[in-house]
């Protein structure tokens, strides 16, 4: 059984939808390191944040969400965007959505996940295909790639697998989870600036599932570019890693913690200009 945390319903409908498709001591006569030698090594749930590349997440969306909050309400005034920089530098600032996203983690997080996942994060097939993807510059572009794609498209075996490695890791299901929740934060801004402002709708029904669709075909044909010159063999045993229990754990607990550290954020901004409107 495949233990899962407490979602929003969003995100629970989201998720389910997706499923559907120690050192030796040192003596005590041993001679101390010089301080600027002494490297502590990372806790297990930085290297289950670091797979994930957290930082490509965290650090560039205080200036994305701020141009989208902007352009989703609109009219502001000159002062309004000062406040709603303002408040954004601090709501979102990186290193808060990192520690929000690794204490949601820890929370949920069943006795031994977190370090059983660390084990194959750090040196499993896994570890080795995200160090051969980071490595890997690919000759052309995406886009240029898919314009070629017909001609010498890859075989239906490597595109099923990575497809299933792509489920897996379920990456369509996180790219809409954050799409979500950004748009619902900057809602909530503009609730804080706009009495009128309309309530936060998310996607559902038939729409929802045409834009997972659109989401995780993304997510396949990215991955095949990226992942080009990455063997079939370690493609497959990474796949059997992220479709463990713990793995599906670990995949789907990360991106709900996003999502919610983002949702946090867009509170913590809404209540800063609620806190310094004008009087």
């Amino acid at each position: 059984m495949t233990i899962r945390p407490r979602t929003a319903p969003l995100l629970f409908l989201l998720l389910t939808a997706t499923a559907c498709a120690g050192g030796a001591g040192t003596g005590p006569t041993a001679a101390a390191p010089p301080v600027a030698d002494v490297q502590a090594a990372p806790e297990p749930i930085d290297l289950l944040l670091d797979h994930f590349h957290i930082e490509s997440i965290v650090v560039p969306r205080g200036r994305a969400f701020t141009r989208q909050a902007a352009l989703l309400i609109g009219d502001l005034s000159d002062s309004e965007i000062e406040r709603l920089v303002s408040a954004v530098q601090t709501g979102f600032e990186a290193g808060r959505l990192r520690d929000d996203v690794a204490a949601f983690m820890l929370r949920a997080a069943p006795d031994g996940y977190v370090q059983q996942i660390a084990r194959w994060v750090e040196s499993g097939a896994s570890a080795d295909v995200d160090l051969q993807a980071s490595a890997y510059e690919p000759p052309v572009p995406l886009e240029e790639w898919l314009d070629t794609y017909t001609e010498e498209p890859p075989s239906a075996e490597r595109v099923r697998l990575v497809a299933r490695w792509s489920e897996a890791r379920q990456e369509g299901t996180f790219f809409l989870l954050l799409e979500q929740a950004l748009d619902e934060a900057s809602h909530e801004v503009w609730a804080a600036l706009r009495s009128n402002a309309p309530a936060f709708d998310s996607l559902s029904g038939d729409a929802l599932f045409a834009r997972l669709t659109q989401s995780s075909m993304a997510a396949v044909v990215t991955a095949l570019h990226a992942h080009e010159p990455i063997s079939d063999d370690l493609m497959r045993a990474s796949t059997l890693e992220y479709e463990s229990e713990a793995g599906q754990w670990y995949v789907e607990t990360y991106q709900i913690a996003v999502a919610e550290a983002v949702r946090a954020a867009g509170v913590r901004v809404a209540e800063t200009l609620r806190g310094s409107a004008p009087q």
